[in-house]
């Protein structure tokens, strides 16, 4: 990725916009996806740059608008990046919303959602090993999915037999490391066919991708590495009703936490689905896959254009 940098009084007159990134060492390979962006938001007639999100150098008051692309090494900075988001926040605008960010970094948002009558994955929280263990428990000879509930990338995530040793394990490494582990029943139609992402933008619905499954029973990842096989996805009508119905359930989640205005309506959402069922709800930094879903770059750019209104 090609980091933009200016002449002093470049743009004036302009709306100033910022795509958060982080370095090269933070993204864990090639994303090309947010120079696009950048590129495209330039041609409609914004000063748009590439702005790593720890660079000290970066004057963010110089935004008109800071959009969260991939700084997506957050889960192993996490304190760091929310004070960061909160010093942003106190001068200038950030889309999405920093309060609907923060609590969806942490996938216990995922509670408010079945609070809302949105079908999602059944999610243990536990705190300490012991609460981890029993949850393992409930689950017999069922396979499960044990992960942070603070990650990224799936990183310390694993599939296993819910009697595995490995997969308690894994759950006390995630405690150990003051973190909250996940433990959920894995859902065959993920592990064995993969998932749906819906993607919308100001609420409204503007493709889907297809992604793989990634994890293997034993902790492992397909292939070995961690990668996400990414094609052109093809919801059917009800997945992309469920999508719709996720999307403005954020609403009201926004207004029953006390939200600002913003955070009603996420400038981008990502919604994760198969078997009819929800598996996240992303409105913090999401891929866009511009790959296979090109024409996103254009309706990312009316999206932009709505919101500075």
């Amino acid at each position: 990725m090609r980091l933009e940098s200016y002449p002093v009084g470049y743009g004036k007159g302009m709306n100033r916009i910022g795509l958060v990134t982080t370095d090269p060492a933070g993204l864990r390979g090639p994303e090309p996806d947010t120079g696009t962006l950048a590129e495209a938001l330039r041609r409609d007639g914004h000063d748009a740059k590439v702005v790593i999100w720890h660079d000290a150098a970066v004057d963010w008051a110089g935004f008109d608008l800071v959009v969260i692309r991939t700084p997506w090494d957050y889960s192993v900075r996490y304190a760091e990046f929310m004070a960061w988001l909160d010093r942003v926040a106190a001068v200038t605008r950030v889309l999405n919303a920093p309060e609907l960010i923060r609590w969806n970094i942490d996938k216990r948002y995922l509670d408010d959602f079945a609070a809302a009558g949105v079908p999602v994955v059944p999610t243990a929280f536990c705190a300490t090993a012991a609460s981890a263990e029993a949850a393992l428990r409930e689950h017999g000879t069922g396979r499960v999915v044990v992960k942070p509930s603070v990650s990224a990338g799936s990183r310390d995530t694993g599939l296993f037999t819910a009697g595995d040793p490995a997969a308690a394990e894994l759950a006390r490494r995630i405690v150990a490391a003051g973190k909250t582990a996940m433990v959920q029943p894995a859902l065959d139609a993920v592990t064995e066919a993969g998932e749906h992402g819906l993607f919308f933008f100001n609420g409204d619905y503007a493709g889907a991708f297809h992604k793989g499954p990634i994890l293997l029973p034993g902790g492992a990842y397909v292939g070995g590495t961690y990668t996400s096989t990414i094609t052109r996805g093809a919801p059917d009508e009800d997945e992309i009703a469920l999508g719709r119905r996720a999307v403005a359930a954020v609403a009201d989640i926004a207004v029953a936490r006390g939200f600002g205005p913003d955070a009603k309506l996420p400038l981008y959402a990502r919604i994760d689905i198969a078997a009819g069922t929800v598996i996240e709800v992303e409105v913090s930094e999401p891929g866009y896959a511009l790959d296979v879903l090109p024409g996103t770059v254009d309706i990312f750019v009316r999206a932009v254009r709505d919101r500075l209104r």
